[in-house]
């Protein structure tokens, strides 16, 4: 039996050697390696970016213990991808660097410089990506017109603190934020002029419901009330002013609430799987929310507070 194995071994190997050499879509003699660069903000980082170009913001880079062997890299810099209108451009905006982990400060100003934009206006963005130079001369581009972004594939790696590997960090330019603009008596957008009452609370979330590293002076509570969903409701919320983003946490919003001409008992109203933002250029608080009452849903919807005031 042992013979019979070793014999049929040598015919298979006999038979894939017998064969044409397999013939791959590139030369793979002559494919050269790369180097795998991490980029991330500060912990509590927002992705808010002012019109004016003042910001100075804060880039991490590093590169994954999974990298291995880098001494084939010559430099690295920055580059800075600008989107406005769905039309996008690139430029480098730093030096090359060679020493990681390392934190670069950006200016927008001179990023703007660079990229030949004059003026910011509400929606446009700036995406940095790194890009490198190999010892060979090989420059590697984070971002080409063709390609789009590098290195997307290796997205799912994790970093030696557990975060997740990114191979770009993103800014968007927002209009200035009013807090008094957000208070006061708004329209709900159901068809029928609904009035919400936006008033501001001291309190805060639950630690759980708060992303890490976001301080609490970053965060504005927000109380609406009104016949948003049940009726009689209570909602209440918090703008995350790093993003622009809501936090909402799953909640009751009317309590023991019965649903009118229907004998299906009394439930508290509930909410869950809230997400949401608010629009700083058009001053509305944009949320969805999923229903819950009792054994029932009452279904989902994206909801708007508009002109406000």
């Amino acid at each position: 039996m042992k013979n019979y194995r070793i014999l049929a071994t040598i015919l298979v190997l006999a038979a894939f050697t017998g064969c044409n050499k397999q013939k791959l879509p590139y030369d793979l003699d002559g494919v050269e390696k790369g180097v795998v660069i991490n980029i991330h903000k500060p912990e509590g980082s927002g992705a808010a970016m002012s019109t004016d170009k003042s910001d100075v913001f804060s880039v991490i880079l590093d590169i994954p213990e999974q990298q291995g062997d880098w001494s084939m890299l010559k430099e690295a810099y920055l580059t800075a991808v600008y989107t406005h209108d769905g039309k996008k451009t690139s430029a480098a905006v730093t030096e090359g660097f060679r020493e990681f982990p390392c934190t670069l400060q950006v200016k927008i100003s001179d990023v703007c410089d660079k990229l030949g934009v004059s003026t910011l206006s509400v929606g446009d963005r700036i995406e940095f990506t790194p890009s490198y130079v190999l010892n060979s001369g090989t420059e590697v581009k984070g971002w080409t017109s063709l390609g789009g972004f590098n290195n997307t594939t290796f997205t799912g790696w994790k970093m030696s603190d557990g975060s997740a590997f990114s191979y770009r960090i993103s800014y968007t330019a927002f209009a200035p934020f009013v807090k008094a603009h957000f208070l006061g008596t708004g329209t709900l957008n159901d068809g029928y002029d609904t009035q919400v009452t936006v008033t501001e609370i001291t309190e805060l979330p639950d630690a759980d419901w708060i992303p890490a590293g976001v301080p609490s002076d970053k965060l504005i509570g927000l109380k609406l009330e009104g016949d948003i969903w049940y009726g009689g409701d209570v909602i209440k919320m918090w703008i995350n002013t790093l993003d622009y983003t809501l936090i909402i946490p799953d909640q009751v919003i009317a309590p023991s609430w019965t649903y009118p001409g229907a004998a299906l008992g009394t439930y508290d109203g509930e909410i869950a799987e809230c997400k949401g933002e608010i629009d700083t250029l058009n001053e509305t608080i944009n949320f969805y929310l999923y229903s819950l009452w009792g054994p029932y849903s009452l279904g989902d919807a994206d909801l708007v507070i508009f002109d406000i005031k």
